[in-house]
Formats: C-alpha cells, structure tokens, sequence
C-alpha cells in the first residue's frame, strides 16, 4: 500500500458524505427487515477516516455512541486527533495503521464504513476489508462501500492510463498535476479522430479539467492503482465472504425512477427477479461509474421491495415545495385536483390527496429538520375529523396513502429518511450559539463548516463570516448588531466612482439592522446551530 503514503504528502480535503451517515443507513435496514441499531447508541468503523471530519460530526452529535476510525496516513490522523481532543470527544478513537494489521477489542460494529477506499487498495487490501466487515459486523451490521464501476469507468480509464502513461516518473504532486493537466487541455482541443471517441475523449478531458479541487484530482485520477468492478463482480467477492447485497446508499440510484413505463418493464424482464442482475442491467442502462453498496450478512433474510409500514419508525427530511404552475400545465389541466411537489433537483411526486400534500407540505415546512412520520400519521387523523372521528377503515386507507407517497418520495430522491437524525436548533434563539465543531473549523481558519444534518456549508461572504464568529451563545441581538458592526468597520465597501471606503460604526449598525434576523435565519437553515439549554 505504498500509495497510500501520497496522503501524507498531499493532504485529501476533508469532505462530508451524507449518504453514509447512521440515521439514514439505519432507515435503509429497517426498511428492508434489518433490526439496524439506532446511531445514538450504535458503534461505528471508517477505514480509510482521513482527518476524520465526518467521525467528528458524529461523535459530537451521538455521545452515547461509539465511533473508531482507521486510516493509514499518520497525518491525517494526527489532524483529526487534534481536533478531537480539543472537542473533548471521548467516544471517539482514531488509528494510523493499516488496516491489514490493525487490530480491534473483537466488539462487534453496527455499522462500518469505507468511502474511496476500495478502488484504490490492491486485492489483496480488498479482501481484507470484506472480510474484517463479515467479522467484525453485528448480527443486523450494515457495511458501507464505494467504489468505481463499471461499466461507466471503460470511458474513463481510457483517460487514466493516457495520464498515468504521460506522467510516468513524476513523483512531486504539484508538478504530476501540471503535467496532466496540460496534457488534458492539449488532447480535448486537439484530437483529430471522428465520432465517437473524438467526442467522448473531449467530454472525459474537460470534465476531469473541471475539478476544481486539484488534492481530489491527484489522488482520485493520477493514482497508480484505480481497481473499477461492476456490481456483479462486487456481490460475488461480497458474497464469497458472506455477505449479501442490501442497497445502494442513495436509494433513487437504484429505483429506476428515471425510466419509462417500457423501460422499466424490458428491465424487470431482462432481471428475472433477480435483485444483482437487475442493478447490473441498471448500470448498463445508465453508464454508472460510482457505486455506495450497503451490505449485510448473508444469512439475514432481507424484505424486498421495501416495507413501508416501518415508516412509522424513521422521520422525514425534504426541501419539499408546492409546484404553483403546475394546474395551468398540460397535466395539471388533465387532471384537475392534482397536486405536484417537487425539490430543487427536479424530482417530484404527485398526488390527488389532500392528506397526503398536508404530510408533503409538513416535511417543507420544516427542512432542514426532521419530521417523524408517527406524528404526520397522527395529526392527519386528527385534522380528518376532530369531533366526528371516520372509521377505521378510512384512516387505515388514509395512513397507506401517506406512506405509500413518502416511500415513492424516498426512492424518487424528494426527500430522505432518517432513524434518530441528529437535532439542532432550526431557529436562532436569543443567545444563539455555533457548533463546537463549526465553531473550531473557522478559528482554523476554514470557510466550509460541517453542519448539524451534517453537510458542508459554505460562508463565502465576510459579512455572514464574521456574523458566525460572534455566534458564543453570549450575545443577544443588541450585543450581535452592536459587535457585528464594530467589526464591519475594517472592511471596505464600494462608494461613489468606484471607489473602496471604510464606514463607521453608525452606518454599519444603519445597514445591519433590518439584515441581522435574516442572516441568523440563514444560519439556522444551514443548521450550524446549537439547541439551547
């Protein structure tokens, strides 16, 4: 594992992947008859943490849970050890070993995670990691996987062996990344072949020239050793140290939302019931290279399709809204009383029950947080008929409709769900207070802070930056206005002609006054916020 020493030399951005956090990936198990530990008590692995941001996250948001994360480059974990002892987390443990010779206490783990690992270890390093994840899982365990695929990375490896050829004998980072860069920018504007690989090598050219991140690009794409498989391939080595398929991480990857009605049924065809021959047709069908798969132990006997009566377990996040155009639309006129809700990636659902827009309409309001669908369920059956309650039957048919939409919700991608997400505060209270973790981050000096959900958020302003920084939990709104605008002071605004000018504190507090509300708004949709008391 000798490449694995160019993370001490470059480091890897540290980055958050939603998709592999405990509450959704326990939702995932219990959807498919996984008694999936709850994460507020769960344990959990990372091989190949980093600087072990996203532990961190977890750590500071489950303190009853416990969380060991492994990785090879000694500095990267000498980083994220810094900053756990300085949170004060206990219940986290991180390790400079590798993982072929590191060792654990035999507990058994809930869950065990390997994001951008396994492609990029040889053989020999993969199957230690599937063995170690059937050993080391718990009876219900869900391991997380990522990995390049095929049959989506046949086009790109014809970039990476041209640039591993063109930057053969180059050892220093910044100069290997120069070089293939050059030779990117030289290639997609000169290759003089006709369609189509003069227009593929163009399209895979500009779009690794597109990578702003150069750490991601050298040690993604310029790696000697990039192992893509398919997902046929993955289930069987999977399999052969038993273990079983469950998922992918993001369930809309796999539902085929996407297809036509034809499609869809050619596909089904094609699968013969078959769970692994039908995600490999997918893949053909869509040309994917990235696979997140979740996988189980082979002898757990898994519901499929997925159960919707456990929705009542999991609560729902969506940045859901109403589409208001869509009655005077070519469908909505077809169909007069149906309702479409949608997100900003453009996946909607819709539905002709006014229950079920209420349920979606609840999930919206309340983004970034959490809503339990027990309470949806609840508050449906109790607006039916608060004096007059309807039958049973009418409110079991009622309970079936909502979770039967949240269910095609979550497979469209309109919206996740979660088992016991992390809490924050989705307002600012009067003495609002950051994250301890956000809260080290921007001494440090970044300007991507790990939210509560957790996510990435970006401050890439001055103004929304030094808001946050006075966020101690100290200072009420007067204080806020009064700080914020005394710091202002030092930073020029554009006047008259152009020209840069510093404002004193009486303008600042003029400008600010009607602006403070709604950039504390904006920080607690971002969710960087604490709940108080």
């Amino acid at each position: 594992m000798t490449q694995a020493f160019a993370y001490d030399v470059l480091q890897y951005p540290a980055l958050i992947f939603p998709q592999m956090h405990p509450s959704r990936l326990a939702a995932i198990g219990r959807l498919h008859g996984l008694a999936s530990a709850a994460p507020t008590r769960c344990r959990l692995l990372e091989v190949g943490c980093g600087d072990a941001l996203q532990l961190l996250t977890l750590a500071q948001a489950y303190p009853h849970a416990q969380f060991v994360g492994v990785d090879l480059s000694h500095a990267a974990i000498a980083r994220g050890e810094a900053m756990r002892q300085q949170l004060g987390l206990a219940n986290l443990q991180l390790h400079a070993v590798d993982i072929c010779q590191w060792q654990d206490n035999g507990l058994p783990f809930d869950y065990i995670l390997a994001h951008g690992f396994y492609s990029w270890v040889p053989p020999q390093v993969q199957t230690t990691l599937l063995a170690l994840c059937r050993q080391q899982l718990a009876a219900d365990g869900i391991a997380y996987v990522s990995y390049n695929a095929f049959p989506g990375c046949h086009l790109r490896s014809i970039l990476w062996d041209m640039l591993r050829q063109h930057t053969a004998g180059i050892d220093e980072p910044a100069a290997k990344i120069k070089q293939a860069r050059e030779f990117l920018e030289w290639l997609s504007s000169t290759v003089t072949s006709r369609a189509p690989y003069a227009d593929v090598i163009r399209h895979e050219a500009r779009d690794l020239l597109n990578k702003t991140e150069l750490a991601v690009f050298y040690h993604d794409d310029l790696a000697d050793l990039n192992l893509p498989c398919s997902i046929t391939e993955f289930a069987s080595r999977a399999g052969s140290h038993g273990l079983q398929f469950l998922a992918e991480a993001d369930i809309h990857d796999s539902s085929g939302a996407s297809l036509s009605e034809d499609t869809a049924a050619s596909l089904a065809a094609m699968a013969r019931g078959d769970v692994i021959r039908r995600e490999q047709y997918l893949d053909y069908l869509k040309g994917r290279r990235f696979r997140q798969t979740l996988l189980c132990r082979a002898e757990t006997n898994l519901r499929r399709p997925m159960d919707a009566t456990v929705l009542t377990q999991l609560q729902a996040v969506g940045n859901l809204h109403q589409d208001i155009d869509f009655p005077d639309s070519e469908a909505g006129q077809a169909r007069p009383g149906l309702l479409r809700f949608c997100n900003s990636s453009g996946a909607a659902v819709v539905t002709d029950s006014a229950a079920v827009a209420d349920a979606l309409a609840r999930i919206g309001r309340a983004f970034p947080a959490a809503v339990a669908v027990q309470a949806l369920l609840e508050t449906e059956s109790a607006a039916a008929a608060p004096t007059d309650p309807p039958p049973a039957s009418t409110r079991h048919e009622v309970d079936a409709a909502i979770r039967h939409t949240l269910l095609k919700a979550f497979e469209f991608g309109l919206l996740q769900l979660h088992c016991d997400p992390p809490t924050f505060a989705t307002q600012a209270g009067t003495y609002p207070r950051l994250n301890p973790l956000s809260r080290l981050q921007l001494e440090q000096g970044k300007d991507m802070l790990a939210s509560l959900r957790p996510s990435l958020v970006s401050l890439d302003n001055v103004l929304g930056l030094e808001l946050v920084r006075l966020l101690d939990g100290q200072r009420d709104r007067a204080a806020l206005l009064a700080a914020l605008a005394q710091r202002m002071t030092a930073f020029p605004v554009s006047a008259e002609g152009g020209q840069q000018r510093l404002q004193p504190v009486h303008w600042w507090t003029q400008q600010l006054n009607d602006q403070l509300e709604d950039g504390l708004r904006l920080i607690a949709q971002m969710a960087l916020l604490e709940n108080e008391g």
